[in-house]
């Protein structure tokens, strides 16, 4: 049996309903965001349920947050930058170059560290964005070069797919 492999549009649809039940951090943790990045950040971000986050914002577009926040606000407001690194990707299909490095850059270069899973992504996030996080990293691998994702991303990449795969694994199942 074959599986179809999923589209962006089928991803950033699987996000969103993934990510739909989580609430907005406390904006006491949201601090840095003020400091860091700005008023428009404040705004993009602060007090703004992560479904609901505009990627098309200024304040979302200059915002790297994703290694800074504390992990269970990183681990929210991930969703936002997953869905717009697959929107990018769909717009470089298109116009045939990449758009939003920086964020692309970013969202990458979270998703590869080392300590992304253990600190960020497993201990704060339910099993469905777990598994959308998984399939959107599939998708970053198997689209590498459109990600512009180096060697050493795409090990990192691999090595969160391994750990995605190990707790969605049934528990008895070999």
């Amino acid at each position: 049996m074959t599986v179809a492999t999923p589209t962006p549009q089928d991803l950033m649809a699987e996000v969103k309903t993934a990510w739909a039940g989580l609430d907005a951090p406390p904006p006491a943790d949201m601090a840095i965001m003020n400091w860091e990045y700005g008023e428009d950040a404040v705004v993009a971000f602060v007090g703004v349920r992560p479904v609901d986050v505009d990627i098309d914002s200024a304040g979302f577009r200059v915002a790297t947050p994703l290694l800074e926040l504390p992990a269970h606000a990183a681990a929210a407001y991930l969703g936002p930058y997953l869905v717009s690194i697959l929107r990018g990707f769909q717009i470089q299909e298109e116009v045939g170059f990449p758009i939003e490095i920086k964020t692309l850059s970013h969202t990458i270069y979270a998703l590869a560290s080392p300590g992304f899973w253990t600190d960020i992504a497993s201990p704060h996030l339910n099993d469905a964005c777990v598994s959308a996080l998984g399939r959107v990293a599939r998708f970053v691998i198997e689209h590498g070069d459109a990600f512009l994702v180096s060697k050493e991303e795409t090990r990192g990449l691999e090595r969160l797919v391994r750990s995605v795969d190990r707790r969605l694994k049934p528990s008895g199942s070999h």
